[in-house]
C-alpha cells in the first residue's frame, strides 16, 4: 500500500534551503550509537523496558542522568538530585503537563517578547491569556516585567527560556535570575524555564539553569531539559527538574498515573547510551560541529551581509536573530527570499501581537557550512533586492 502521508515533521520545497527549521541534520544523528544501546537494550532479554514503566520515569535513568548532569559545566557542577526529576515525552509535552497541573482556563501566563513560535498553541489549547514581556540582549527585561506585576497583572505561569533564547540566541543574566525568583514567590506564578538548550554552549557555560537558584520551600520553578538537542528528537524523551512537591505533583498527575512512565523505551535506550559514554561522546561531536556553524554565519554575517543586517553571536544554541536594515520587513521580504532559493522564520511568528516586521530567525543547525554559505549568498541577494 502506497500513502502520501507524511512521515517527517520537517518538509522544505525542492531547490530551498530553509534556515527556518530548527532541527539537527540527519547526519548528526548518532544511529550507530542508538544501534549499539538498542542491542544492549534487548539483548538482556530483560521484559522491563517493554512494561509500563514507573511513574516518575525509569529509575536507572534518574540516576545516571542526575549523574550526568552533575558533572556539566553547565550545571555548575552542583549535585542533582534523582528524585528531583521526572521524565517527560520531550519538552514540549513537559511544557503541556506542567500548563495542566498548574493552571486553568482563563488563567494568563506572561511569555518573552519575542519567544519560541509555537510555544503560544499549547497555551491556547488550555485557555490561557498570553501575554508578552519585552527582552533585550540579556533576556528578558525583568524591569518591565516588574512594572507589569505592579500595576495588577497576575500571571498563573511565567514562560522563559533562560539560555540561548529561541529566538534571539540571547542567555538571561544571573542577576535578571535572581530578580525574576524573587518576583515568582512574591506575586506566586510560576515560572516553567525551556531549557533545551544548556548543554548545547560554544565557549563558557551559561548560568546553572533556573531550577537551582530556587530556594523556596514548595518550588516556583521547573526547568525543562531534553534529549531531543543532546541525542535524537525521534526518541521523544526529556525531563523536569523541580522541587520534591512539583515533582510529585507531576506524579500524581492523571496522564502519569494512567500510563505510567513516558516515553519508557526510550528511557531505557538513553540509560544505555550513558552507560556505554555515547550520549556524552555525541554531545561533544554536536557541540565541535554547531560551534563551526556558529562560527561561519558569524563571519558571513559579518562581511557578505555587512550592512544589511544586525545581530549579536549567540554563545550556543541553534540561533541567529538578524534585525534588518533600512526598514526592510522580514514578512514581506519571505517570498521573494523563498522565490531566491532561501527561506527563514520572520520575526511576526515569535511574536505575540503580530510585531517585529524587521527581524528574523535563522538556524544553523541544519546545513553544514556549505550549504549555510550558500543560504546566506541567496538571503543577501533578496535584501539588497528589497
Amino acid at each position: 500500500m502506497t500513502t502520501t502521508l507524511p512521515s517527517l515533521l520537517i518538509s522544505i520545497p525542492d531547490g530551498v534551503l530553509d534556515l527556518g527549521w530548527g532541527h539537527p541534520s540527519a547526519h548528526l544523528h548518532p544511529t550507530e550509537a542508538l544501534q549499539i544501546a538498542s542491542e544492549r537494550v534487548l539483548s538482556q532479554q530483560s521484559a522491563v523496558p517493554l512494561q509500563y514503566g514507573a511513574v516518575q520515569g525509569f529509575g536507572p535513568l534518574l540516576e545516571g542522568l542526575a549523574d550526568f548532569l552533575s558533572s556539566q559545566d553547565a550545571y555548575g557542577n552542583q549535585p542533582v538530585d534523582p528524585t528531583s526529576l521526572f521524565l517527560t515525552a520531550g519538552a514540549s509535552q513537559g511544557i503541556d503537563l506542567a500548563t495542566t497541573v498548574f493552571a486553568q482556563s482563563g488563567d494568563t501566563v506572561f511569555v518573552e517578547e519575542p519567544t519560541y513560535y509555537l510555544i503560544g498553541r499549547i497555551f491556547v489549547d488550555h485557555g490561557l491569556k498570553v501575554v508578552g514581556i519585552p527582552t533585550d540582549s540579556d533576556g528578558l527585561d525583568i524591569n518591565a516585567l516588574e512594572l507589569m506585576l505592579l500595576d495588577g497583572h497576575r500571571p498563573r505561569l511565567l514562560y522563559v527560556i533562560p539560555a540561548y533564547q529561541n529566538p534571539t540566541g540571547a542567555t538571561l543574566s544571573p542577576e535578571r535570575r535572581h530578580r525574576l525568583i524573587r518576583l515568582a514567590q512574591r506575586y506566586g506564578f510560576t515560572i516553567l524555564a525551556d531549557e533545551v538548550y544548556q548543554l548545547l554552549h560554544y565557549g563558557p557555560p551559561p548560568p546553572p539553569p533556573l531550577v537551582t537558584m530556587d530556594d523556596t520551600d514548595d518550588g516556583c520553578v521547573v526547568s525543562l531539559g531534553s534529549f531531543s538537542k543532546i541525542l535524537a528528537p525521534g526518541l521523544r524523551l526529556g525531563w523536569a527538574h523541580a522541587s520534591p512537591g512539583i515533582i510529585q505533583r507531576f506524579v500524581d498527575s492523571g496522564v502519569a498515573a494512567s500510563g505510567g512512565g513516558l516515553s519508557h523505551f526510550a528511557a531505557a535506550m538513553a540509560q544505555a547510551t550513558l552507560d556505554l559514554g555515547l550520549l556524552q561522546e555525541n554531545l561533544a561531536n554536536l557541540r565541535r560541529i554547531y560551534a563551526m556553524r556558529r562560527d561561519a554565519v558569524a563571519r558571513i554575517l559579518s562581511t557578505d551581509l555587512a550592512g544589511l543586517v544586525n545581530f549579536d553571536q549567540p554563545e550556543g544554541g541553534y540561533f541567529f536573530w538578524l534585525n534588518l536594515a533600512d526598514g526592510v520587513d522580514a514578512h514581506e521580504l519571505l517570498p521573494d527570499a523563498q522565490k531566491a532559493g532561501v527561506s527563514y522564520r520572520p520575526g511576526t511568528a515569535f511574536s505575540s501581537v503580530g510585531g517585529l516586521r524587521d527581524s528574523l530567525r535563522i538556524s544553523f543547525s541544519l546545513y553544514d557550512v556549505g550549504d549555510l554559505a550558500e543560504a546566506l549568498t541567496r538571503l543577501g541577494q533578496a535584501i539588497r533586492s528589497a
